[in-house]
């Protein structure tokens, strides 16, 4: 019943045409970087991310999650139709998807992509209803010391997301908390780190860093790039099938196991849609009802891997909105629209602006919705936008980064720190080095502080509030078996032999 009045506020709240409008824009929005490759909502985010400073909380953040929901839609299109993924987490789509189209069955192909992954955003907004507050009532508990044990664990997660990339992960983190202390101190007025440069005694903004790191270093990276060749002989199929709308459902067990591993999945930090997707496609490999061989145009594979890929933005929120700890950087970015207008995500958002958790449960759902009418409407003309010129769109994003770099503060200074951190961002592309870490270490990084200065000073400089605290304990001991679990299992695995 409460999850019912909740939706009820959140779709009162949503009824203000800034808010509609908002929502409809980001959709579009959502689809189209989801068709072009090598946008992603990452960059288009970070490019929209100035524009919303001056909207309402409500709409900005409506607007930021179409964008993000309406890209894993989008993707699937390409995926199936010129083998080639508007996003990553689109990969698995591609390998039964394109098989299909090159077998006539192009509306058939689009046509599960697009209901597995509508099922897969109810679920998730579903999932965000019913969980999200009673894990703020949960993290209610947390004082200083859980507190930073939870971020902590986050960081260490996001580390290990990155598996061979484990230490620069979790370098970039650590620079990312570093930049975030860069200012004034807040207890005791002294600078830091500002190398008497008088722009640095507030800080580093958050929006020309992501500005540049995501939009600037992409758009360089495509500027770049040679010219993709393309099949456009598939793109006249484009279109929906009816009746394959509803063929998800004759696979239950397939669709279960995607919207289970996207949604667990889509709660860790920085994991991702991708490993979702991909588990999610060799798990439905087993016990697959349908004949066809896996990669050679099974319908499974297609609904096991866009039912895990949508049902991950749900989960992102979660975390978001009930700890204030970004899952991703999409996320990490729309907390930016919180901080800026001075909303601070966890458990205190519940009973501070309830509307604002109401809207954003409601908006999941009308996004979805919005998506699929705009898919059935519009996917043959969506599809040929795969053929727009990357380096053509790599100089319009460049161009939209200067603009949305300069209006977040009117500013030159921003736009230089863009630029700094666009070359920066980029060298890290061609090194290879994640570049996700450091923004989620920024954003986390006021919030650790904080709670590290309070521990420390209630306990004398003492570490044992860490220890005897029980919930602090146990994530210290979360902590300790993913770092020594690898050889752990090493040691095991020797001991058989």
């Amino acid at each position: 019943m409460e999850f019912f009045e909740s939706l009820s506020q959140g779709f009162a709240a949503l009824g203000t045409w800034p808010i509609v409008l908002s929502l409809l824009l980001g959709s579009a929005l959502g689809i189209v970087v989801g068709v072009l490759p090598g946008v992603g909502p990452g960059v288009s985010i970070a490019v929209l991310l100035p524009f919303t400073y001056g909207m309402a909380p409500l709409a900005g953040i409506s607007l930021l999650l179409g964008v993000y929901c309406g890209a894993f839609y989008g993707g699937a299109v390409t995926s199936i139709l010129i083998r080639t993924p508007g996003e990553a987490s689109s990969i698995m789509t591609m390998f039964d998807g394109y098989p299909m189209a090159r077998n006539g069955q192009a509306q058939r192909a689009l046509s599960l992509a697009f209901m597995s992954a509508f099922i897969g955003g109810i679920v998730s907004a579903l999932l965000l209803g019913l969980a999200a507050r009673p894990l703020a009532g949960f993290a209610a508990k947390f004082g200083a010391p859980e507190t930073v044990m939870a971020i902590l664990l986050a960081s260490l997660c996001v580390g290990k997301a990155y598996q061979r990339q484990f230490a620069s992960a979790m370098m970039m983190m650590c620079f990312g908390f570093f930049l975030a202390t860069v200012g004034i101190d807040p207890n005791s007025n002294e600078q830091r780190y500002t190398l008497g440069i008088p722009a640095l005694l507030s800080g580093i903004p958050l929006v020309p860093v992501a500005v540049g790191m995501f939009g600037m270093a992409q758009a360089l990276v495509m500027v770049s790039s040679p010219v993709p060749t393309f099949d456009s002989s598939l793109i006249g199929r484009a279109g929906v099938s009816w009746r394959a709308f509803l063929e998800p459902f004759k696979y239950p067990k397939t669709l279960a196991k995607g919207l289970f591993l996207g949604s667990a999945i889509g709660v860790l930090p920085a994991v991702g849609a991708a490993l979702s997707t991909s588990l999610a496609y060799f798990w439905a490999q087993r016990g697959a009802k349908d004949p066809t061989p896996f990669g050679e145009g099974n319908p499974e594979g297609i609904v096991a891997a866009e039912s895990a890929n949508n049902s991950n933005s749900g989960g992102a929120m979660i975390t978001v909105l009930a700890l204030g700890i970004p899952g991703d950087v999409i996320t990490a970015i729309i907390m930016g629209v919180f901080v800026v207008h001075g909303i601070v995500p966890g458990p205190s958002l519940f009973m501070d602006r309830p509307e604002i958790i109401n809207g954003v449960l409601s908006a999941l759902f009308v996004i979805n919705v919005v998506i699929l009418i705009l898919l059935v409407l519009c996917v043959k003309p969506l599809a040929r936008l795969a053929y727009v010129n990357p380096r053509i769109l790599g100089l319009a994003i460049l161009a939209l980064c200067f603009v949305g770099a300069y209006s977040a503060a009117n500013s030159m200074y921003f736009v230089l720190i863009a630029i700094v951190f666009g070359v920066f961002g980029l060298v890290c592309a061609r090194a290879n080095i994640p570049t996700i870490p450091l923004i989620l270490g920024m954003v986390m990084g006021d919030t650790l502080e904080s709670a590290l200065r309070q521990a420390l000073g209630r306990s004398d400089g003492s570490l044992m509030p860490f220890i005897e605290r029980p919930i602090a304990a146990s994530i210290l001991a979360v902590m300790v078996l993913m770092l020594v679990w690898p050889w752990l299992s090493r040691v095991l695995i020797k001991s058989k032999e």
